[in-house]
Order: C-alpha cells, then sequence, then structure tokens
C-alpha cells in the first residue's frame, strides 16, 4: 500500500543563483534539489544536512523556510512531501564524486530563477517548480 514519506529539500543560493542536480530516476533524467527522505528519529535539520553534505559535499546555512513540494514515485507509488528550506553555502566546493547516496547524480547547475522555470529543466513533478515561481525570490 503506498505511503506518504517526508523528505526535505535544500534550495542553496549564492549570488542570486541557486543549485540544481540532474538525477537518473529509473530511466529518466530529472532536475531537482540536493536532499533526501528524513529518517526515524532524526530532525529535518538534521536530514537536511546530512543529506547535502552525502550528495554535494556542500555544509549549508539554514535561513528559512521556504514551502513544500511532492511527487509520486514511480517505483512504488509513495508520495514523497518535501520541506524544502532556503540555505546558504559555507563554502562553495562542490564534489559529486563523493556522493555516498543511492541517487544517481550526473551534473549540478547554478542556475537563475528564470532559467530553472524554462522547458530546459524537467523535473519529478510541477509542484517543485510552482514552489520556486511563488516563493523564491532571489533577493531574500
Amino acid at each position: 500500500m503506498p505511503q506518504v514519506l517526508s523528505a526535505v529539500k535544500a534550495l542553496i543560493e549564492k549570488d542570486g543563483k541557486f543549485l540544481v542536480v540532474k538525477m537518473t530516476v529509473i530511466d529518466k533524467e530529472l532536475w531537482d534539489l540536493p536532499g533526501g527522505k528524513v529518517e526515524f528519529g532524526e530532525s529535518p535539520y538534521e536530514t537536511l544536512h546530512r543529506e547535502v553534505k552525502e550528495e554535494t559535499n556542500l555544509e549549508v546555512e539554514i535561513n528559512k523556510t521556504l514551502g513544500m513540494f511532492w511527487f509520486f514515485r514511480k517505483k512504488d507509488g509513495h508520495q514523497v512531501v518535501c520541506n524544502t528550506f532556503l540555505c546558504k553555502p559555507k563554502h562553495d566546493n562542490i564534489d559529486l564524486t563523493k556522493n555516498v547516496t543511492k541517487e544517481s547524480i550526473n551534473e549540478f547547475r547554478w542556475v537563475t530563477k528564470e532559467e530553472f522555470l524554462s522547458n530546459n529543466f524537467e523535473v519529478s513533478h510541477e509542484s517543485l517548480k510552482e514552489l520556486i515561481s511563488l516563493n523564491y525570490d532571489k533577493r531574500q
């Protein structure tokens, strides 16, 4: 039976742009924000720090909650609800070769809001683009 899972995502902003990662999900390449599933006993903040470090080798400072988006996993039908936080990097030494997660992260880019909202970035669910469109202002 499908379940609802809790996840956290980091919108990491630097110089008016934010970080997105391209992941291979099943047989499709999709763009997403760094982050992942909250493990039992872990706070959302602990999860965010752990997942961002695991995926990108970045350490971040959490500034505020940005909002939520969601998607349905194809492999099991679970709905994933992603609490998203606006963050600043403590450094900018991204290293995808240190990715210790199961996700296949192929690429990263620093993008503007306008670039990300274009048709050039396919996402798992339009609610991610809606969140960015409505809640992200680079002057935050």
